[in-house]
């Protein structure tokens, strides 16, 4: 067989092979979706209707927002805490579990259209360049922020940034100078314990408000100051906490309990159980221990609660916690979007899931506003310690104050009015008579002459009762004491008049206190 003659029948023999091929790969792509060719996903017929919305629908839309909200309604169906976060809005959602951001150091208000300086954090970047309180912010890079309908999203849009960025600041002094200051954004953190302090002889107290990724640190440096300072009875207020990294729960509840003591454990149809436990580390494992909580108190919180309540480290002071049970785990997407989708449930170490029930027949926005119509939170009678409702019942409640003030005045003290009100006290009285907080507290008293005042500018009747009086003295020692010391100072005077507080301390009096 000659050359010519070989390579005829080769061909011949490689079109017979490649026919053959073609035609069962189109054959299994027709009949048998002949997956390693062309894929037909299950998710063509919801790739199929956007595109036919973009491109028939009767009117113009965005593929970007068509895409958000078809996310956010899947996650919407599955339960209530599976989320989406646009690519804008990731990083300043994650801030606050972070626990820092690229900033200039200041804490401000807008008084009256005009971005004034309220506090001013100590070795910050704007104390290093002499911003004081009291301060007026007139331009921001050059553009005025003094201003009608400026918001503080517009102001925070201007100040943070890159850290090692710069920002210019026109600023007008206390003394109406007209002074210009280049800002180095620095790391500004943000702590999660805001407060603590010795409100007795021997009792602590700290306030903790999320679980960011330094709340480990910042919680045992709290506790080995207080045991400096005489501490034997701790109350770790975790009231209007909504949780945090569940990693950060888990330490710290280590810190009271014992070794090998369970903490939580978390399962899900896809993931396997997982036991957290307590090591023999800790800065507070022995000693009397309260826990203060209420409606708001979630997630990361319930997880110390429950570990507390479970093994009878501590008592639990308030009302039922919120009941967020989920726990979801981060996905950024290709966009730098993020997914957060509930991958388990946590359950306190005697088993019990504090996750409240959820679904198409519950609305539950609508739980809070249910819990007060029903008494829960004001009448102990009322209170059924079901587990099913989820959250964790507290061993000793504590009702919410529910004196009858006017509505009219309740709001005031609520409203921007009020604070402006307060400021400008401040600003005609900046330094405070005492610098110890507990003496400003016993020792200061406005005038009720200038709150008649007040109350005729906003056209307010001014015949106000004495427990009515008392409540917008207790509101103008808060405002003041964030201001005459720190934004924190307000946890500690709040300790002083707290109905939960007070409660803990007799029960660190009378141990054995319970209900």
């Amino acid at each position: 067989m000659n050359n010519n003659n070989i390579k005829l029948l080769v061909f011949s023999v490689f079109i017979g092979l490649f026919s053959t091929v073609t035609y069962w790969i189109g054959y299994y792509q027709n009949n048998h979706g002949f997956d390693s060719v062309i894929q037909k996903t299950k998710w063509e017929p919801v790739n199929f209707v956007l595109d036919h919305l973009l491109n028939s629908y009767v009117d113009s839309l965005s593929s970007e927002k068509l895409k958000q909200d078809a996310i956010r309604n899947i996650l919407k169906e599955l339960d209530p805490h599976s989320n989406y976060i646009p690519a804008e809005d990731r990083v300043s959602a994650n801030e606050s579990l972070l626990g820092h951001f690229g900033g200039v150091g200041i804490r401000f208000m807008i008084l009256r259209d005009s971005l004034t300086v309220v506090d001013v954090i100590k070795g910050g970047p704007s104390e290093k360049q002499g911003i004081q309180k009291r301060d007026r912010i007139i331009k921001i890079n050059n553009d005025s922020v003094a201003s009608t309908g400026l918001t503080n999203e517009d102001v925070l849009k201007k100040l943070k940034g890159k850290i090692g960025s710069k920002v210019l600041l026109t600023i007008k002094t206390a003394e109406n100078k007209l002074v210009e200051k280049t800002i180095v954004r620095d790391v500004i953190k943000l702590k999660s314990v805001a407060a603590y302090g010795m409100i007795d002889e021997h009792i602590g107290y700290i306030k903790l408000t999320t679980f960011s990724s330094s709340t480990d640190k910042e919680i045992v440096t709290a506790l080995n100051s207080l045991k400096e300072k005489g501490m034997s009875k701790l109350i770790l207020d975790l009231r209007f906490n909504g949780g945090g990294y569940l990693h950060q729960a888990i330490h710290v509840a280590d810190q009271f309990l014992d070794k090998h003591q369970m903490i939580v454990y978390t399962k899900g149809a896809h993931t396997k159980k997982e036991s957290q436990f307590a090591s023999e580390k800790g800065a507070f494992k022995s000693g009397d221990l309260v826990i203060l909580v209420n409606s708001t108190t979630a997630s990361a919180s319930e997880i110390v609660s429950g570990a507390i309540q479970d093994h009878k480290r501590g008592v639990i002071i308030g009302r039922r916690t919120f009941g967020k049970g989920l726990v979801q785990s981060p996905l950024m997407l290709e966009d730098s979007s993020e997914i957060r989708i509930t991958t388990s449930r946590y359950y306190t170490p005697s088993g019990r899931s504090i996750q409240k029930p959820y679904g198409d027949s519950i609305n539950y926005e609508e739980d809070l506003f249910n819990r007060i119509s029903n008494g829960e939170l004001s009448n102990i009678d009322s209170v059924s310690k079901d587990q099913s409702k989820g959250g964790i019942w507290p061993d000793i409640f504590s009702p919410i104050d529910t004196v009858e003030y006017s509505s009219t005045l309740y709001n005031l003290i609520y409203s921007r009015a009020w604070r402006d009100y307060c400021f400008d006290y401040y600003e005609k009285k900046p330094t405070p008579k005492t610098s110890n907080i507990k003496r400003f507290y016993e020792q200061f008293r406005m005038e009720k002459s200038d709150l008649n005042e007040f109350l005729k500018e906003q056209k307010i009747e001014t015949n106000i009762k004495t427990e009515e009086f008392n409540e917008f003295n207790k509101s103008m020692k808060l405002e003041l004491s964030s201001y005459y010391f720190s934004e924190n100072a307000r946890y500690i005077i709040n300790t002083f008049d707290d109905d939960d507080v007070k409660l803990a301390k007799e029960y660190f009096a009378n141990k054995g206190l319970r209900q």
